[in-house]
C-alpha cells in the first residue's frame, strides 16, 4: 500500500506527488487578481450609474454620514453645530487629510480612500495566502464590494491589520504594533490583533520584544485620546457613546451564541428574507474555518508562520459569537466577518475552485448582485425578489 503524502492543497499517494502538482492549475498571479479587481470593481460602478447618480446612490448606505461629520469636527476644530459623533476617528482623520491635500470634497475623499485601501487590501492578501485565496476574497462577500466602492471604514482597517500580519512574519515586530494600534483607531477590533501580537511574543518568551510594542500601543493610543479631549472634553468620548449601546444590552459580552440566537430570531420576525439571507451562512463559514484552521494538517503552518494571524482569528471569532448586540448581529454579521475573511479563506482553500471560469463567473455576480443592493434588484436583474 502505497504511503501517503500532503500536497499544498491535498493528500495523494507519495508516488503521484509530482503528478499533482502538475495537474494542479497555476495559481492566480497578482496582475490576474488585479485585472479580476478592476473588472468586478467596474461593472459594479456601471450598474449603479446607468441607474442613478452615484453620489445620491451611494449617500444612503453604510456609516459614511458619520464619518464626514467627525472629518467636518476634525477640520473645524471644535463640537459647535454638530452633535457628538460616535465612530472611532481613524478613517475621519484620512478624510480630512485627504480632502485637505487633494482639495477634493469629504465624499470623494472618503471613496478615494476605500478603493485604494481595498486595492492595498487584496495586494496583501495575495502576498500573504496566495492568489486563489485573494481572488475569492475579492467577490466572495458583495458588501465588501460595496463598502470598497460607495466608501465605508473596512477597507482602510483592513489593510493596516494584513500590513500588520505581514510586517510581524518577518519578524519587524514594532511595525507590526505601529500599523496594528493605528488600525485601532479605525475600527476599534483592531486591539484583538495587537493581542494577537502580544500572546504570539509570550508564547515566544521575547518578554523584551512584548514590552515594546505595548509601549507603541499605549503611545498611539495617547496621541488618539489627546485631540479627544481638547475637542469633544474627554479622552473617552468614542467608548461612552458606544456604551449606549452596550448598555440597552447589559454587559459587551455575553454567553456564546446567546445574542446571535435572539437576533436571528427577531431578524426573522421584523426583516425582509433578503438582509439576512447570506448572515446564516457566514457564520456557518465562520465556525467551519476556525476549526479547519486548528485541524492537524493546518495547525502546524499557523502555529510557526502564521501565529499573530492564527491568535487573532481565534480570539475575534470568540467576541463575535459573544458580542452582545442583539438588535443587529443577524443583519451585521456578513460585514463583521470581514476582519478574518483571508483566514478563513485560507483554512477552507481546499474547497475553492481552481477553475477559473468559476470564480469569474462568481466575480461577476457578485458585482452585479452588489449593484442590486444598492439600486434594487429589479434595475440589475430586471425582475423582482419574492
Amino acid at each position: 500500500m502505497k504511503s501517503i503524502v500532503k500536497s499544498w492543497f491535498r493528500a495523494v499517494p507519495a508516488g503521484e506527488v509530482s503528478i499533482a502538482g502538475a495537474s494542479e492549475p497555476k495559481e492566480p498571479s497578482l496582475s490576474e487578481v488585479l485585472l479580476m479587481f478592476a473588472v468586478v470593481f467596474a461593472l459594479h460602478l456601471l450598474m449603479v450609474c446607468r441607474v442613478s447618480n452615484f453620489w445620491d446612490a451611494r449617500t444612503p448606505w453604510f456609516d459614511g454620514g458619520q464619518y464626514l461629520e467627525v472629518a467636518a469636527i476634525i477640520r473645524q476644530g471644535n463640537l459647535w453645530g454638530h452633535e457628538m459623533p460616535k465612530p472611532f476617528w481613524g478613517f475621519p482623520y484620512a478624510i480630512a487629510g485627504i480632502s485637505k491635500v487633494l482639495a477634493i470634497p469629504g465624499p470623494m475623499a472618503l471613496v478615494l480612500i476605500s478603493i485604494l485601501g481595498s486595492l492595498a487590501t487584496c495586494i496583501l492578501v495575495h502576498r500573504l495566502y496566495g492568489g486563489w485565496v485573494a481572488a475569492t476574497f475579492i467577490f466572495i462577500n458583495y458588501e465588501w464590494i460595496q463598502l470598497s466602492v460607495e466608501g465605508g471604514s473596512e477597507p482602510l482597517f483592513m489593510c493596516l491589520l494584513l500590513a500588520s500580519f505581514l510586517a510581524a512574519r518577518s519578524d519587524r515586530w514594532n511595525l507590526a504594533a505601529l500599523l496594528a494600534s493605528l488600525s485601532t483607531t479605525v475600527r476599534p477590533v483592531g486591539v484583538l490583533a495587537l493581542l494577537g501580537l502580544a500572546l504570539a511574543l509570550a508564547w515566544r518568551r521575547s518578554y523584551r520584544q512584548l514590552a515594546v510594542i505595548t509601549l507603541i500601543g499605549l503611545a498611539i493610543g495617547v496621541l488618539y485620546v489627546v485631540p479627544l479631549w481638547i475637542i469633544l472634553g474627554s479622552p473617552f468620548a468614542n467608548l461612552s457613546s458606544y456604551r449606549m449601546d452596550w448598555e440597552s444590552h447589559g454587559w459587551l459580552l455575553t454567553y456564546p451564541f446567546g445574542a446571535l440566537v435572539s437576533s436571528y430570531l427577531l431578524a426573522f420576525h421584523e426583516t425582509r428574507w433578503t438582509h439576512i439571507a447570506f448572515s446564516p451562512v457566514w457564520l456557518l463559514v465562520t465556525l467551519v474555518g476556525m476549526v479547519a484552521m486548528w485541524l492537524p494538517r493546518n495547525r502546524q503552518r499557523f502555529s510557526v508562520i502564521n501565529q499573530p494571524e492564527a491568535l487573532f482569528a481565534s480570539v475575534y471569532t470568540f467576541f463575535l459569537v459573544s458580542f452582545n448586540a442583539a438588535d443587529y448581529m443577524a443583519i451585521g454579521l456578513t460585514r463583521y466577518v470581514f476582519p478574518i475573511l483571508p483566514l478563513l479563506l485560507f483554512s477552507l482553500r481546499d474547497w475553492i475552485p481552481r477553475d477559473r471560469r468559476v470564480l469569474w463567473v462568481g466575480a461577476l455576480l457578485s458585482a452585479l448582485v452588489a449593484s442590486a443592493g444598492i439600486v434594487g434588484f429589479k434595475n440589475v436583474f430586471g425582475f423582482k425578489l419574492p
